[in-house]
């Protein structure tokens, strides 16, 4: 497994060292593995010190959450190792005064063994300490009793709510009592796309099939409790929450907060999404969401998945969760936006006048909707095959821009197609508000402007056909700057063109003159296989993007293959 490390052994001494570079506010104490606030009073002026931590490998936490307002020290271990009991009792020794020290402790036997120990160790030097433990994984709810159970992400709720208890100068038993009431009212559940892998460890530590995914998983690469097929977003957040609700008896008109927590590899957009689905069945629910998260607080090194957080709060609680800190890994307020959407219904929109089709006109419309439903067809059944050739020398996402082509190819309605300028028109602005990136601009363009050359001219005659063709082709190179030869969807339009007006001049039936337009059009496509790209992403890879045709070329093919059957008479 690759990884950006220099040697196993060093990792965590190395990644404390770029914590601190980052955070002024944060040291390194001595030869510890100990992130401390450089900026602790003296001793007598000290507040309650907040520590926590465990194996590294879970980051941003614990070295994130360290600053005013949160943590005074996070003690690292090896990567998903407990640290040592005397690097915890350093901690102790580093940040407590008369006040003593609160030590969040992550329901895991080996820091519960090591932090519990240098508490009693830091007791018989007169230090006052209260341990909290944070079990908050519900997964196991029908396996072992709470305090049995994990604590994973719901921690940095406990972490934030405790540091700022103690910034306001409250005494050790009333952190220690604050902080235990909120992971009483805390619970969450987590789902593993895959596992993880160890830095100097070749394999993860289980794999999962494409059509397997792992639930209540917990945060050291460890297998969940329920192995499952894959689920739509919607649905898995929906499975996580509720044994969240149900294991802590929320229900409808209770205040709560959401924390969707990413494991290490998940993309922030694949949050957002969970956020979004969370959000809204709490809010079916009548569960009202006072603050919400999206982001990587407590990881599990590369594992691809998430977990859902919640916790009953009330107005005491939100208040220590708004409460400012310097640690910066803590996102901020998290205010719930009540309002996502402008209202547009009084913002004028163009709109295309619709005049009503005599029966010639609805018939060469309704021929012309039958043309329209086939390239809707061909480029859904080419999805695939233009996302695997766009991955191979852009960005993927052709496909998926051609599959929202076809959505609104066919959804174009049969009355904005009874003449040729106004289905052209028409098909350009549905393209154009479909489909994002270069393509839709491209079609759109090349669609206005062949609507433009055929403006007098409802049922365009073949050659007329060929002149807007050529004018969309002008269209689209002028927009983008590229010409024949440089690897693009014009080095299948331009001989498909060639192709047709020639054959026209020539006397041949239309049909005929698209059959030798397709033709050509899959030649040319062929032909950027063999191409420098010099426009666009391809051009980025150089002599890289040669081997595989051009994906806007390909997809030119196919809508123009599809017209063939439809292409003569008055269609």
């Amino acid at each position: 497994m690759k990884k950006l490390v220099n040697h196993p052994s060093d990792v965590v001494r190395e990644m404390l060292e770029g914590i601190a570079l980052q955070a002024p506010n944060v040291v390194i104490l001595g030869e510890e593995n100990v992130l401390i606030r450089r900026d602790i009073p003296e001793s007598y002026a000290r507040p309650v010190a907040l520590i926590s931590g465990g194996g590294s490998g879970h980051e941003p936490a614990h070295g994130g959450y360290v600053g005013a307002g949160m943590l005074s020290a996070a003690v690292c271990g090896e990567v998903f190792t407990s640290p040592p009991t005397d690097a915890v009792l350093a901690a102790i020794r580093a940040t407590a005064g008369q006040k003593g020290a609160l030590l969040i402790v992550k329901n895991y036997t080996g820091d519960r063994l090591n932090f519990g120990l240098a508490a009693e160790l830091a007791r018989a030097e007169g230090i006052p300490v209260e341990v909290v433990t944070v079990a908050d994984d519900v997964a196991l709810r029908g396996h072992a009793e709470r305090h049995q159970r994990r604590g994973i992400a719901g921690t940095v709720l406990i972490h934030k709510i405790a540091g700022a208890a103690a910034a306001r100068g409250a005494t050790l038993e009333v952190v220690a009592a604050i902080a235990r009431d909120a992971a009483a009212n805390l619970g969450t559940m987590g789902v593993a796309l895959d596992g993880c892998t160890l830095p100097g460890v070749e394999k993860s530590s289980f794999t999962l099939a494409d059509d397997e995914i792992e639930i209540g998983l917990g945060i050291h690469g460890e297998k969940g409790v329920e192995r499952s097929a894959p689920l739509p977003a919607n649905e898995l957040t929906e499975a996580l929450l509720i044994n969240i609700l149900d294991e802590l008896a929320i229900t409808r008109g209770e205040r709560v907060v959401l924390l969707v927590n990413g494991l290490g590899a998940t993309p922030q957009m694949e949050l957002d999404i969970v956020l979004r689905a969370a959000i809204a069945s709490l809010r079916c629910r009548e569960v009202y969401v006072e603050r919400a998260w999206a982001g990587t607080f407590l990881s599990a090194l590369n594992m691809p998945g998430c977990s859902i957080s919640l916790m009953r709060v009330d107005d005491g609680k939100l208040a220590l969760l708004d409460a400012h800190t310097d640690a910066h890994a803590w996102p901020g307020k998290g205010c719930v936006n009540p309002t996502i959407r402008l209202d547009t219904s009084g913002v004028h929109h163009e709109e295309s006048v619709v005049p009503s089709l005599d029966a010639a006109r609805a018939a060469w419309a309704a021929r012309l909707k039958a043309a329209l439903d086939a390239i809707a067809l061909a480029l859904v059944e080419n999805e695939a095959r233009l996302t695997e050739l766009d991955a191979f020398a852009g960005d993927g996402d052709l496909g998926v821009s051609m599959r929202r082509a076809a959505d609104a190819v066919a959804a174009t309605p049969v009355h904005a197609l009874g003449t040729a300028p106004q289905a052209l028109a028409s098909l350009g602005a549905s393209l154009r508000r479909a489909i994002a990136g270069s393509s839709g601009p491209f079609y759109a363009t090349a669609l206005l402007r062949a609507s433009r050359h055929l403006a007098d001219k409802p049922e365009p005659a073949p050659h007329e056909w060929a002149q807007a063709f050529r004018g969309a082709i002008e269209a689209i190179s002028e927009l983008g700057g590229a010409k024949a030869g440089d690897r693009t969807m014009l080095d299948a339009l331009i001989p498909a063109h060639d192709a047709f007006e020639e054959a026209l001049n020539h006397g041949q039936t239309v049909q005929r003159a698209w059959a030798a337009a397709v033709a050509a059009a899959e030649h040319g496509a062929h032909a950027t296989a063999h191409m420098h790209p010099r426009v666009g992403r391809a051009s980025y890879l150089g002599e890289r993007a040669i081997g595989s045709p051009d994906a806007g070329a390909v997809a030119v093919v196919c809508w123009l293959a599809a017209l063939r059957p439809h292409v003569g008479g008055k269609a």
